[in-house]
């Protein structure tokens, strides 16, 4: 296997975010959300959009080789738009993108981090020690909130 790296996104990379995201929902999220709901979803990550994000959080891209596969962020406590390439989903690139951001919030005196699942997601956060906190209806459909402690240390 290829070694796979993180970077910080900067604006260039909106538009490769962008299609990575929506394919991502359109593809992963089509059992869990109607469409109107991915619709909705897709329409907050256009490039403009993400660009905005990209300058007021902490976004990392993983690449694997010249592949894009997967991105994370994090505003403040909240872990925000975890999305793996479906080709390379459940190989544990978002369990090392999620682990990657607890660590930088454990070195920025984080104690918590909240997230919004989608309905699509919520096992996987809750396998990562992540705990449910309430079902919330949005806009662009349900999702659920979770959280987790951190520990000066990972377990």
């Amino acid at each position: 296997m290829k070694p796979f790296e993180f970077f910080r996104a900067t604006d260039t990379d909106a538009v490769m975010l962008s299609r990575l995201i929506k394919r991502t929902i359109r593809t992963s999220n089509s059992k869990d959300y109607d469409q109107q709901s991915i619709d909705l979803l897709c329409a907050i990550f256009e490039p403009e959009r993400i660009v905005e994000r990209i300058r007021n959080e902490l976004i990392f891209l993983c690449f694997l080789g010249a592949d894009l596969v997967g991105t994370v962020g994090l505003k403040r406590d909240y872990l925000r738009s975890l999305f793996v390439d479906p080709n390379y989903q459940k190989q544990g690139f978002g369990k090392m993108l999620v682990e990657n951001m607890e660590g930088i919030a454990r070195k920025n005196a984080i104690s918590e981090i909240m997230l919004h699942s989608s309905l699509t997601a919520q096992n996987f956060y809750a396998a990562l020690g992540y705990e449910y906190l309430e079902f919330q209806l949005h806009d662009e459909g349900p999702f659920i909130l979770m959280r987790k402690g951190l520990s000066e240390s990972p377990c």
